[in-house]
């Protein structure tokens, strides 16, 4: 989350440190994937795995690299110690590297790509082509799994913390795999024996299932969750910050997600906060995503405050509690969220703007996919204008409320659109 802001807030060189650490965490990474680590996990009663305490071996003997939830500055990737609900989940570095693919589509910079991103993607997908295994009709699944510091209750009416293809885990090989087949086309090394397996493999992941209720499954099956409210919003991964899941493409998916949001309540930590902005402007619900904003900026007394609370201190951190920067960088990676939202082939333009709240208003110097800089006016809540430029060559669709329009826009040269998206201006730089 503190990096969500970095590329549509146009802060792209921001990104550079968080790479470097990848690429460390993946050196250690391949020796947790390769031999076996003994950690201590205490469980609670694991849905068709076990029901006890104890000291363990992970023994991956998997390919590529693997990091763990829980990391340091000496780049720690192995398991953590503690209860299995929170110190088992595998998919740390695999969430990580979707920041690698997101990096490119942003900027377009191939030699990042080849140099860089490609290397890393390569090493997550196959440690995760090795850590998956077939299941129930054929589907490729993980297991042991975990929806990161949430509990269900199991068919034995007790409370349990593992099961098997988490939708969290899913979303994010999903991403990654997409990257990496993406990555590989930008490249030209679709024929590549790595990437044809991870073709392969993409029809058969487990997929993302709604419940019985309309809501997004948080686990492959349809547990009674204990504690609705829960501040984590992992089974919503794929409609944010990932791309599995879209108003234009899955929209039965988008109201199960929309029913999710609404079953989790506004209540949370600052970062579950932002969290749910974001995703409620992925679905374009300005009202819900700006009722989200409104929390955000509760006034929070440090001595007065309760687990989970969320809002501001009166020095603008904000409250977890204690304070966590995580929804301070996130919050203009949501608000930005709000204003454009992109693909490497379409940019739509104010897509969850709360009209009547913000009526009037500019923004300027966001960034959307394919590398373009964004400048937007409105006035009583409907557009005024539009900026663009690149920096290359670039065809893109723009989307304002029913319209669109297919443009070409040539490099150096910035073009100013009216609410029709009509071209009104150009002038180069």
């Amino acid at each position: 989350m503190n990096y969500w802001p970095a590329l549509p807030c146009n802060l792209h060189e921001c990104h550079v440190p968080l790479f470097d650490y990848i690429s460390s965490l993946s050196v250690n990474g391949s020796k947790t994937a390769q031999y076996y680590a003994y950690f201590y996990l205490q469980f609670l009663p694991i849905h068709r795995l076990c029901n006890s305490s104890f000291g363990t071996q992970v023994n991956y003997e998997a390919s590529g690299w693997v990091v763990h939830q829980v990391s340091d500055i000496w780049a720690k990737t192995s398991p953590d110690r503690g209860q299995a609900v929170w110190a088992l989940w595998p998919m740390g570095g695999a969430w990580l590297c979707t920041h690698l693919w997101e990096h490119y589509t942003y900027t377009l910079d191939k030699d990042f790509l080849r140099n860089k991103a490609y290397p890393l993607l390569e090493g997550c997908a196959s440690f995760l082509l090795d850590w998956l295994i077939e299941g129930r009709g054929g589907y490729l699944e993980t297991n042991p799994s975990t929806s990161p510091e949430h509990t269900f209750i199991a068919p034995d009416g007790k409370p349990a913390s593992v099961s098997y293809s988490s939708t969290m885990d899913m979303s994010i090989i999903r991403e990654v795999f997409s990257a990496v087949v993406s990555a590989a086309e930008a490249l030209g090394r679709s024929g590549d024996d790595l990437v044809e397996r991870v073709r392969k493999a993409q029809p058969r992941l487990y997929p993302t299932k709604i419940a019985r209720d309309g809501s997004i499954m948080e686990w492959a099956q349809d547990f009674e969750d204990p504690e609705v409210h829960h501040r984590h919003l992992s089974h919503l991964f794929g409609l944010f910050p990932g791309h599995s899941i879209t108003v234009e493409k899955t929209p039965d998916l988008c109201r199960a997600a929309d029913y999710t949001l609404y079953k989790r309540g506004e209540e949370g930590p600052g970062w579950s906060t932002t969290w749910k902005t974001a995703l409620w402007a992925r679905l374009r619900n300005s009202e819900h995503a700006y009722r989200m904003i409104k929390h955000l900026f509760d006034l929070v007394d440090p001595d007065h405050e309760s687990n989970f609370e969320g809002g501001l201190y009166s020095n603008l951190f904000t409250a977890h509690p204690p304070f966590q920067i995580d929804a301070n960088f996130g919050f203009s990676a949501a608000v930005a969220e709000m204003l454009v939202q992109s693909t490497l082939k379409d940019l739509y333009l104010l897509p969850a703007l709360p009209r009547d709240k913000w009526a009037n208003g500019c923004v300027k110097g966001l960034k959307a996919r394919s590398g373009v800089t964004v400048n937007i006016c409105w006035n009583e809540g409907d557009l005024h204008e539009v900026g663009l430029w690149s920096k290359s060559p670039n065809y893109t669709r723009l989307h304002f409320r029913g319209i669109t329009v297919a443009v070409k826009l040539l490099s150096g040269t910035i073009y100013t659109f009216n609410r029709q998206l009509k071209c009104v201006k150009t002038y180069s730089l």
